[in-house]
């Protein structure tokens, strides 16, 4: 069961390694330039690519549906038990607030770096990130880290207008922040924790939160 899985996680690493280098090409400002005709020919579902700097996290996204397919699917549609990072949202990317979400995998692939957050060095290291789409690209600017159940995050957000749910986010952090600036869309990353809850599965949740901005 063990070298299976290791065999799994390898081939997903691997293959994912392989895309990096098929399809993206970094400039002179270190931002990365995506092959959008490639990658629909491998996945129309494939919508956006995530890039957070000098870490793992360097992937596509695929825009799934209620049948949660990439919870255990790769970029390609292969089984895979790392799966994808993934959204449901309707109109991701063009909406106030776009979720994201991946697994926490032992071998450290996916969004199972975004525990390392809670650390206060690490969250003002790693702050900014960049997300690509094929019409537009964005900065993300993490302005809230924290970890809470899936219940508890979905009560304590329900109803609230978008001003209500930024300061939600802003007053929920275990950082703070002052300096961020006025904030008309999002996007909220999320992945399994197990601060409180060690077992598997867990209802427990790392909730990494960012002012969206167009760039050029």
């Amino acid at each position: 069961m063990l070298i299976r899985e290791f065999l799994e996680f390898k081939n997903s690493n691997d293959s994912n390694a392989e895309l990096i280098q098929n399809v993206v090409r970094e400039n002179n400002n270190n931002q990365s330039k995506i092959d959008w005709e490639q990658l629909e020919a491998i996945n129309k579902d494939i919508i956006a690519w995530i890039k957070i700097p000098n870490t793992k996290i360097n992937y596509p996204v695929l825009k799934d549906d209620n049948t949660l397919k990439y919870l255990n699917h790769s970029f390609d549609k292969k089984y895979s038990k790392s799966g994808s990072i993934f959204t449901v949202d309707n109109n991701p990317f063009n909406e106030d607030v776009t979720n994201l979400y991946g697994h926490n995998v032992k071998n450290g692939l996916m969004f199972s770096q975004l525990g390392k957050y809670m650390n206060k060095d690490f969250f003002i290291q790693h702050s900014i990130f960049e997300i690509y789409t094929k019409s537009q690209n964005y900065k993300a600017t993490i302005f809230s880290c924290y970890s809470t159940g899936i219940e508890t995050e979905a009560n304590k957000i329900k109803g609230l207008d978008f001003e209500a749910e930024i300061e939600y986010y802003k007053v929920k952090s275990e950082h703070v922040i002052t300096n961020i600036g006025e904030i008309r869309k999002i996007v909220k990353l999320s992945t399994c924790s197990y601060i409180n809850n060690h077992t598997r599965p867990t209802n427990q949740r790392y909730y990494i939160v960012a002012k969206l901005e167009a760039i050029n």
